[in-house]
């Protein structure tokens, strides 16, 4: 698709639904602009991954190691232990009584 722009001194550029479907550009996406003599190129530019910091590195690599000698906990029981500390956690408070 084609689309021939005028330039009135007050030019914003938006692209229509259609194009951004078959760019591939969704809402929030980051764009490329380059800009070359009578050119303007747009590019959907991939968002940033996480990258882990040191300390996270290690407890990965410990994690690994574990799972690797053997010593892994099921999902369901890891989650089980987390509710269960999350509960024991919490003092328990008299309920207000409205009158």
């Amino acid at each position: 698709m084609t689309i021939n722009v005028t330039d009135d001194g007050n030019l914003v550029l938006s692209l229509p639904p259609r194009l951004r479907r078959q760019a591939g550009i969704k809402t929030g996406d980051q764009l490329q602009v380059k800009i070359s003599p009578s050119t303007i190129t747009l590019r959907a530019v991939a968002p940033r991954t996480y990258k882990p910091n040191k300390s996270e590195m290690a407890a990965i690599r410990r994690g690994e190691a574990a799972i690797a000698r053997g010593q892994s906990v099921p999902l369901s029981e890891f989650l089980h232990d987390m509710d269960r500390q999350r509960r024991q956690a919490r003092p328990k408070r008299r309920r207000k009584v409205s009158r």
